[in-house]
């Protein structure tokens, strides 16, 4: 599939429609790690996510990402603990990265205290079961720079600051999906 860039990445973005289906809220979802090591793990990888991928946006826009990496863990399809979300295929050969910022050298920046506090306050929240209700059942989202060539695959939920975000379509993206227990373990 093509996936495109720049001004037609914008272009194609803005065409394609948000679905005018129900978009129900996250069910709220406490995590509850094994051991203090793993909480500690659960927080670093989902305090990592929200600020390399959404550190210099609004709030909302760092909730939205906490809530797809929630709502993978949730889900049957990605990994149930928050670090196996965050950096499924970062090891593999030839990349595969499901969030960009496990691969692409941004860990090596250090972090701006204020903002990564900021970040690791969201975390927080969403590990102790804070929804973002906007995002619902989406578990992928993009900048709106790109325009992945997975993009009219899925139902596009929502746009919220730089990122357009996405539901799988059918059962496998309703709420009735999302039943895997966290493992508790990182």
């Amino acid at each position: 599939g093509l996936s495109l860039a720049g001004g037609t990445a914008m272009a194609a973005n803005f065409n394609l429609p948000i679905a005018g289906l129900p978009n129900p809220a996250a069910a709220s979802y406490a995590f509850r790690a094994a051991t203090p090591i793993d909480q500690m793990r659960s927080l670093d990888c989902l305090t990592q996510a929200v600020y390399y991928e959404a550190g210099n946006q609004s709030e909302d826009g760092q909730r939205a990402v906490a809530q797809v990496v929630i709502n993978r863990v949730r889900h049957p399809s990605w990994p149930n603990s928050v670090c196996g979300v965050v950096y499924q295929g970062a090891m593999r050969a030839g990349g595969g990265c499901q969030f960009t910022f496990t691969c692409d050298g941004s860990l090596a920046r250090t972090p701006m205290p204020a903002l990564w506090a900021q970040a690791r306050r969201v975390a927080a929240e969403a590990l102790a079961g804070r929804t973002f209700a906007p995002v619902g059942m989406s578990t992928f989202y993009h900048a709106n720079y790109v325009f992945p060539s997975w993009a009219p695959r899925l139902v596009k939920t929502a746009v919220i600051g730089a990122h357009l975000f996405y539901r799988l379509p059918g059962l496998a993206g309703a709420p009735g999906a999302f039943s895997d227990a966290y493992a508790g373990g990182e």
